[in-house]
């Protein structure tokens, strides 16, 4: 029992994410480049019968990305759900600057990508405008998590609503640019379900109920052909956020996410057709350019947001300072999960340009993981100025 506790405590550190995700996208380098046909193979290798491409779930990665990443986003859902009912979100002003943000966000990095993909001839970069888009909320809060102390709760939240936002949108942009066709039925199926579960849910949900939304919102997604993980966000946002059923779910969801789906998600996202990346020339061209739009998109574009936000007077809960917040929009350009969703859609993933495309974000997450936590533990150390105060 000890032991059991002592396993608990651990996957309930804020660092957890961090280090357990961390530790599946180097495997997946290091597998990928020691052996780069097994990883391929194994990570990729299509299940027999229709039935598994017909539901999206045609190989491992399918799986990850499908089905245990929506264990992930479950836990999202319902901490958001906490926050609206007793938390920083419980007024809805609260949320515009970090939405805001996150739409600044994405449309900076997609207006880079087309003026920097004309101005260095990259016809991929302009084609992919989407790809920089989105954050990933996992690496983005475990980084977070790693900067220690005196870190502000309140930034915590502004990302973690802010990253959940522009996955949101950008899964929208994605299904409505023409790179996935969406099915209206059962988008309309989703919508409706949604409605129901909200209306079935509004004074008390059981363990079951919330489970069953969450099922049959994932399945009506996936007919929709819409991100069928995002039905996580949906069923832990929209039932009330007891005081029994709730946090038990809350915790179950985040610990499993800490043990399995985050470190097995980097481990079949992260590897690399190293074979198909040639170095020099166009390749290094569009990687350094990546980068750039990507960091500098998500910095300008957050920041114009909550300026806007601020001018509307909706300002993000205080204390968030402008410094802070400049650095907590560098980590917002780590990403994995839905810029692969979109590089996936756009260009076979055996292409030399997916290649291009995943060594530019790892080197964006790298580079805005280093250098956004370094920024905030100088901001938030003891002794620093006042991170309280200031504004965007």
């Amino acid at each position: 029992m000890t032991g059991r506790r002592g396993a608990s405590r651990l996957l309930e550190h804020d660092a957890a994410p961090a280090f357990t995700m961390i530790a599946g996208a180097l495997a997946a380098l290091i597998w990928s480049a020691l052996s780069p046909t097994a990883y391929e193979r194994i990570v990729n290798v299509g299940w027999p019968g229709r039935w598994s491409n017909d539901i999206g779930l045609a190989s491992p990665h399918d799986i990850a990305a499908s089905v245990l990443m929506t264990i992930f986003f479950f836990g999202i859902g319902l901490e958001l759900a906490r926050e609206r009912r007793r938390g920083s979100l419980a007024r809805v002003r609260h949320a515009a600057a970090p939405v805001l943000a996150a739409v600044g966000g994405m449309a900076a990095t997609a207006a880079l990508a087309i003026v920097v993909g004309y101005l260095a001839h990259l016809p991929s970069l302009r084609h992919g405008w989407g790809i920089p888009m989105a954050t990933d909320i996992a690496f983005t809060l475990g980084v977070l998590a790693l900067v220690g102390r005196g870190v502000p709760a309140t930034l915590r939240l502004f990302l973690l609503t802010l990253a959940v936002a522009d996955d949101v949108f950008s899964v929208v942009v994605l299904s409505v640019d023409g790179a996935t066709r969406v099915q209206a039925i059962g988008l309309l199926a989703s919508a409706i379900l949604t409605t129901g579960a909200w209306l079935a849910t509004r004074r008390r949900a059981t363990v079951a109920m919330r489970l069953t939304v969450l099922v049959g919102l994932w399945a009506t997604l996936t007919w929709a052909k819409v991100e069928p993980a995002l039905a996580g966000v949906i069923a832990g946002a929209i039932a009330p956020y007891d005081d029994d059923v709730a946090p038990r779910l809350e915790r179950g969801a985040n610990q499993w996410s800490v043990a399995v789906v985050l470190p097995v998600y980097a481990l079949v996202s992260c590897g690399i057709g190293w074979t198909s990346v040639h170095w020099g020339g166009p390749t290094t061209t569009l990687v350094v350019a990546f980068i750039i739009v990507r960091i500098a998109g998500k910095v300008l574009g957050i920041t114009a947001g909550v300026a806007l936000a601020r001018r509307f007077g909706l300002p993000p809960p205080s204390p968030i300072s402008g410094p802070v917040l400049r650095a907590g929009a560098v980590l917002c350009a780590i990403g994995f999960t839905v810029p692969l969703l979109f590089a996936r859609a756009l260009f076979a993933t055996t292409s030399a340009t997916y290649g291009d495309f995943t060594v530019g974000l790892i080197g964006a997450s790298v580079i805005a993981a280093v250098a956004g936590g370094l920024l905030l533990r100088r901001l938030v150390r003891p002794g620093y100025g006042r991170a309280d105060e200031g504004g965007a």
